[in-house]
């Protein structure tokens, strides 16, 4: 929730230079306010709820501010994310009608009696359409690259930052906090759908010329990497999923607000227009050698520790050729980085030489700050993701503390 919240901040603060439609700021506090429900909420209906709230303020936000002729992006966004609602309706009222509950204590209890039955096979698998189609996961993943980088650089940070991260975390109390640990098969499903999501999404981010598309494709090679400490089911791999979201929501929100700034100083994030960023931007260069390092899995960045994390564990569970996966992403996120900083800082100015924004600046200088407090406290925050993932794989607190007496 506090990096969360930090994000909201940040990007909030940086868009106060952008021209915005004037309902951008009560949708944000709507978004927020969907997006802190999902996070809290122990209740399968409520959470319903907090996924609508936060999925049409989305909607309105990507209608009022994305350009006329671009909005067909925004529809494919629409229509997708409109169809996964209706399915996560229809699977809340199957739930209800079979258990008469909708407590994630209760529904715990009776999935665990139950074991791994078909129907909770199918729960599973719908699980994994819903959130996974939020998240960004294979093969639910191709309205993101297109839609995101039609929205103003401070909508496209908290959007690529916040939301697709929700839905990770949503599957995480699913899996792990709800239905039975015994769905061996759900997890090699994930696993093969992590893989694939992380070397198709970095293929996607070294295939384009643009800043925005390049981001864009790499938000979907990280939610891989949180799929796959997911997939791996052990409370180490848990831990790592679970610093890498948080170092990811802070250092993918930053480089969106970096790209922004470059393309507002050349009049393009087109790679082919922009040019000489070092010469004329050198502490916006500074800043996003910062991030694509840490984005990169380059130590002693927080983006290092949080791969490392993920390395170790797939090595330990014999899962070879997702590990291979996993590095060969990784030296490819770095190639595509260096392919904008190649781009975008080095050679000749091809574009405008517009100022920064000193507010902009400001405000990424934060997001740097907690990016490298991250690495450099990664101890700290690994002991409370690892407190965090023991508490998920036991939740008797969790279910005491919602169902007293443990729901006898």
């Amino acid at each position: 929730l506090f990096f969360t919240s930090l994000t909201f901040l940040i990007t909030t603060g940086a868009g106060l230079s952008e021209k915005g439609d004037p309902l951008r700021l009560p949708l944000i506090f709507l978004l927020q306010a969907g997006v802190f429900l999902s996070l809290t909420t122990a209740d399968f209906f409520n959470l319903f709820v907090a996924f609508g709230l936060m999925l049409n303020s989305s909607y309105a936000l990507l209608a009022l501010e994305s350009a006329p002729e671009k909005r067909l992006s925004a529809f494919l966004y629409v229509i997708l994310n409109v169809l996964g609602g209706f399915l996560f309706l229809s699977t809340a009222a199957l739930v209800y009608g079979a258990t008469g509950n909708l407590n994630m204590a209760a529904l715990k209890l009776f999935f665990a009696a139950l074991g791994p039955s078909p129907w909770i096979v199918a729960l599973g698998l719908a699980s994994i359409t819903i959130y996974g189609l939020k998240a960004g996961l294979f093969p639910f993943y191709f309205w993101l690259p297109d839609s995101y980088p039609i929205l103003p650089p401070s909508l496209a940070a908290l959007f690529g930052g916040v939301l697709t991260k929700v839905g990770i975390y949503v599957l995480v109390r699913m899996f792990v906090t709800i239905l039975p640990p015994e769905l061996k098969a759900l997890h090699t499903l994930l696993l093969a759908l992590a893989g694939l999501t992380m070397l198709l999404g970095v293929l996607g981010a070294v295939s384009k010329s643009s800043v925005s598309k390049i981001l864009s494709y790499h938000i979907l090679s990280q939610v891989g990497y949180m799929a796959l400490g997911l997939g791996l089911f052990t409370v180490p791999a848990l831990a790592a999923t679970l610093y890498f979201t948080v170092h990811n929501i802070v250092v993918k929100s930053s480089l969106f607000l970096i790209g922004g700034e470059a393309a507002r100083a050349r009049g393009s994030d087109e790679l082919s227009s922009m040019g000489f960023l070092w010469g004329t931007a050198p502490l916006l260069g500074v800043f996003f050698l910062l991030q694509a390092f840490s984005l990169a899995g380059i130590p002693p960045l927080s983006g290092f520790w949080g791969k490392y994390l993920l390395f170790s564990e797939t090595l330990a569970s014999e899962h070879y050729l997702l590990l291979l996966i996993a590095v060969l992403t990784s030296f490819l996120t770095l190639f595509s980085m260096i392919k904008i900083w190649s781009g975008a800082f080095l050679g000749e100015r091809c574009g405008e030489n517009r100022p920064l924004s000193a507010n902009s600046m400001g405000w990424i200088a934060v997001s740097i700050s907690a990016a490298l407090l991250l690495g450099l406290g990664a101890e700290g925050v690994w002991l409370f993701a690892e407190h965090a993932a023991s508490e998920l794989f036991d939740p008797a607190h969790y279910v005491e503390a919602l169902l007293p007496g443990g729901g006898s």
